[in-house]
């Protein structure tokens, strides 16, 4: 989904990756896989209700690296049972909090994908 104004209004680029993320609202536990994922934020895909504004925990399964651990806001979501078939279920989350050793090996994996130097796909 965009904004309302229909222009696309990410600032850095996404890449599309298969990644194992496990995420918690504190009520759930939930493991997914992303489908994408910038400097800014991920798309997981789940069947699982993403609450638009809710505060999630996730730990990212970056190939070949340790865990990437990120607090992020649910910006938007699209539920499983009210889309139309075809329609991925999931949702648009960004990230509201990361270390700063995480946040440079995120920056070194987006680097690799750019470069089409590391897999697109891992756990």
């Amino acid at each position: 989904m965009t904004a309302s104004n229909g222009r696309d209004q990410r600032r850095e680029p996404r890449h599309d990756v298969e990644i194992r993320v496990d995420w918690s609202t504190g009520r759930m536990f939930v493991s997914d896989q992303t489908t994408n994922v910038s400097e800014s934020g991920v798309f997981v895909r789940s069947e699982t209700g993403l609450k638009p504004d809710s505060d999630v925990e996730m730990v990212l399964w970056l190939p070949g690296r340790p865990p990437i651990r990120a607090t992020g806001r649910v910006v938007w979501s699209q539920d499983a049972r009210a889309m139309p078939t075809g329609v991925m279920p999931g949702g648009g989350l960004r990230f509201t909090e990361m270390h700063s050793a995480d946040r440079a090996m995120l920056r070194e994996y987006l680097g690799e994908l750019a470069a089409g130097t590391t897999p697109v796909r891992g756990h």
